[in-house]
């Protein structure tokens, strides 16, 4: 949601700026995400200040430049040469000060202002025009400021600069109060707490509206669903084209003019949050309203051209003696609204049930700005106020009378009422904030209290506006918000208690996982859970309404969001990538649905891009299976490998631990990758992570005290075939005398001219270790000795001794 800066100031005073204003409303819980500047001034115009020309001499050396002394605040005036033939002494002027940089207007050029001679006489900056400043395309000569002008101060705000700023706010669904600019002041003035107050705009339209009833009768027989209706009938207004104004403020939220009734609807929706719609009386068949659900299934043609299917006893309509109009607070009908051959409007402003307005919206794939304030809980008591404030805009730029207002109210909207205690809301809050700051903080947010000598407990009646503020604990959080995150100190001393269980916590440990995949080259991916209905067989869980038809069924696999990544990926030109991601999927077993839990890795295009220390390597089934050695080293379990066949592979393995598939990986199949447009082999590995913590928790790590007893080290350098594995040494030493032997690593490897071209060489170093006693040199020596034989023996080896 967009909201505009001016917007705003009209009302609540404040001094902020728009960076300012955007941290202060970001810590009120109304979070920036971006801003954006809307015409004004290239760079803000920053190093240009007001300046007062004490005289301007003609230059000693050109016929049509002027050599102007110039005070711009400092201890002493400033000599600036001036080309322009308006300028002269006793004016306040626009001064580009030494280090400025301008931006031309009608150009993608920019300059520097230096110091420096021309024809012989020193220019300290330059007194600019509307073209230099880049705010408009005059140069006919300088800017001549107002009086009221200061000298010294920047010169923009006094610049006829049309400039604006829009505020990106990621309102959530719990902050409906906030989806106005009204609302969005009415939080300023709460942060500002000083008697300030957010102003509603002036309502002209007298408290009994026009002089004639209104003629067009409303009936209401669905009152659960429709708990407010006010309309007022305007005739002999003139549609046409909007004020410079009214486009303006439009334009800086992103939204398009219509014509001035259109617009006006959704000017005042943008500026009190409450929806609202204009119909062309004249189309309305037998001059009535009348508000309902149809007891048929019935087509319906909405605003956008989409022929839609309303439900019988369920969608609310606007209708008139014959046919529906609109999807109550969701989207007007075809035919519904004003053109410019409208004479006479009726106007409906109402209170619909945000329950009805979430269900027929979601169903029908409706996401308008009315059902986005309606479904989440709009004002009930602004439908009087919104409707006087458009009766009056209409009137201002339409012409046209009004008649009465009719307001037919079905509910009662009583406040809502709790207990708050002072001294919960501290401990809650973490600082001891005071009873009476805690009383100015909520009376800021329209919230009353009721007098009460209990110290510690507070009655509060909160607006019907604040649906997300009905308990105890949202009133503390309402506090906190506005008295600042920020200002709650962080303690000197932090109490924790350390337990221990034998059993893992899932999410830590899923956590714990993560990093180590992270740190192995590995980046997280979450990928939507709903998939279209071309990845889906007979076992598909169905979605009861879908968006789309992408988005039709719950996933069977995680196979296709990993690809969807991959393409994504390689469209931008990241061949090279690792992905990770834990998800469920989902199918029907018999009549019962199956949720399980996944862990998915994929990979595709190098291991690691060229570097100058080698050549990078294409990832292969080899470079997934380190993945399945460091998972079965990090998870404390060993499994056997065996081929299967699987309609996600064109070659894959399966890890079986205690008769069970942990895992399974293996080449993603060509046709696949083929129809993702995928450039590079794709390796995939899918990990039963339920089963992985099973087999965590019942063969939990042991934990092995620090050595009692030294170890001693022996290297061993080797001449063996240059076709050799390290690996196989490896294995062979540690087999050697398992109970001994405690690690086995490759210091050196060398290959060169002074040996063999078909041998090579390795030096490696070997740590020995008895538990039981100190192990003595003899013992280390004959260890040593059977290993050399069983070296030799076996791998052919030549030990260099």
């Amino acid at each position: 949601m967009k909201v505009s800066y001016n917007w705003l100031k009209e009302y609540i005073d404040f001094s902020y700026g728009p960076k300012e204003l955007a941290d202060i409303l970001t810590m009120l819980g109304l979070e920036v995400g971006k801003f954006e500047q809307i015409g004004g001034a290239p760079n803000d115009l920053e190093g240009v200040i007001v300046g007062k020309v004490l005289s301007a001499e003609q230059h000693p050396n050109a016929d049509r430049l002027r050599l102007c002394m110039v005070d711009l605040g400092g201890d002493e005036p400033v000599s600036i040469v001036c080309g322009a033939p308006n300028v002269a002494a006793g004016q306040k002027v626009p001064v580009a000060t030494v280090g400025t940089t301008l931006y031309p207007f009608g150009t993608e050029d920019k300059f520097k202002i230096k110091k420096q001679k021309v024809r012989g006489e020193v220019s300290n900056g330059m007194i600019c025009a509307e073209d230099e400043l880049g705010i408009g395309p005059e140069h006919d000569g300088i800017l001549v400021l107002g009086e009221d002008a200061v000298v010294g101060e920047a010169a923009l705000g006094y610049l006829p600069i049309d400039q604006d700023f829009a505020l990106e706010i990621d309102l959530t669904p719990n902050r409906i109060d906030g989806a106005s600019h009204y609302g969005v002041a009415r939080d300023i003035a709460a942060y500002m707490r000083d008697k300030s107050k957010a102003r509603l705009p002036e309502i002209k339209t007298t408290a009994d509206g026009g002089e004639k009833e209104n003629p067009i009768p409303v009936t209401v027989l669905d009152k659960d669903k429709c708990k407010r209706y006010t309309s007022i009938y305007i005739e002999g207004v003139e549609v046409k084209e909007s004020p410079d104004w009214i486009k303006k403020r439009l334009a800086a939220i992103g939204l398009r003019p219509i014509n001035n009734i259109v617009d006006i609807t959704n000017y005042v929706l943008h500026e009190l949050g409450q929806p609202m719609h204009a119909f062309d009386a004249d189309k309305l068949e037998g001059g009535e309203i009348i508000v309902r659900t149809l007891e048929e299934k019935t087509k319906f043609i909405t605003l956008d051209g989409d022929e839609r299917e309303l439900l019988p006893n369920s969608d609310l309509l606007i209708c008139d003696a014959k046919s529906p109009r609109c999807i109550a607070g969701t989207m007007g009908g075809l035919n519904s609204g004003v053109t410019f051959e409208t004479k006479n409007v009726f106007l409906e402003v109402a209170y619909f049930d945000p329950g009805t307005v979430r269900k027929q919206a979601k169903r029908l794939g409706i996401n308008s700005d009315s059902s986005f304030r309606y479904e989440r809980g709009a004002d009930p008591f602004m439908t009087e106020i919104a409707a006087r404030r458009a009766t009056d805009l209409i009137l201002e730029v339409a012409g046209g009378k009004a008649s009465k207002m009719a307001d037919q109210i079905h509910a009662e909207f009583p406040p809502f009422e709790m207990d708050l205690s002072v001294k919960t809301a501290q401990s809650r809050i973490g600082k001891e904030i005071s009873r009476s700051e805690m009383i100015e903080i909520l009376e800021s947010l329209d919230i009353q209290l009721e007098e009460d000598n209990d110290q510690d407990k507070l009655h509060l009646k909160v607006p019907v506006f604040r649906v997300d503020v009905q308990r105890e604990i949202d009133v503390i959080e309402e506090i906190l918000r506005v008295y600042g995150y920020n200002n709650i100190d962080i303690p000197e001393k932090l109490n924790a208690s350390l337990t221990f269980s034998q059993y893992r916590d899932d999410f830590r440990l899923r956590e714990t996982y993560s990093n180590h995949l992270a740190a192995n080259g590995f980046y997280e991916i979450m990928t939507n859970s709903l998939v279209s209905l071309k990845f889906g067989n007979e076992k598909a869980v169905p979605i009861l309404n879908p968006l789309s038809e992408d988005l039709g069924i719950m996933r069977q696999s995680m196979l296709p969001g990993a690809l969807e990544s991959i393409q994504y990926n390689q469209n931008r030109q990241q061949e090279d990538v690792a992905f990770f991601e834990f998800g469920k999927t989902y199918k029907m077993g018999g009549d019962k649905y199956q949720e399980r839990q996944w862990l998915a890795l994929s990979i595709s295009g190098k291991q690691a891009g060229p570097h100058w220390g080698g050549k990078s390597k294409e990832s292969s089934l080899y470079t997934m299976g380190k993945e399945v050695e460091r998972l079965q080293r990090w998870f404390s379990f060993k499994g056997k490998i065996r081929e299967i066949e699987h309609e996600e592979f064109d070659y894959g393995l399966e890890l079986i631990y205690d008769r069970q598939s942990i895992l399974r990986y293996g080449k993603v199949k060509s046709s696949l990758a083929e129809h993702f447009d995928l450039r590079n082999e794709v390796f995939y590995m899918l990990i039963d992570w339920a089963k992985l913590i099973e087999i965590y928790h019942s063969d939990f790590p042991q934990f092995e005290p620090i050595p009692q007893f030294p170890s001693i080290r022996r290297d061993i350098s080797m001449l063996l075939g240059k076709d050799a594995q390290f690996a196989d040494i490896q294995a062979l030493i540690q087999k050697a005398n398992p109970k001994l032997i405690r690690s086995v690593e490759l210091h050196d490897v060398y290959m060169g001219d002074k040996i063999e071209s078909s041998k090579k060489s390795y030096l490696i170093s070997i740590e020995l270790r008895d538990d039981r006693k100190t192990l003595d040199d003899s013992t280390a020596d004959k260890v040593m000795t059977h290993l050399y034989k069983q070296l030799e023996r076996q791998m052919e080896v030549e030990i260099r001794r």
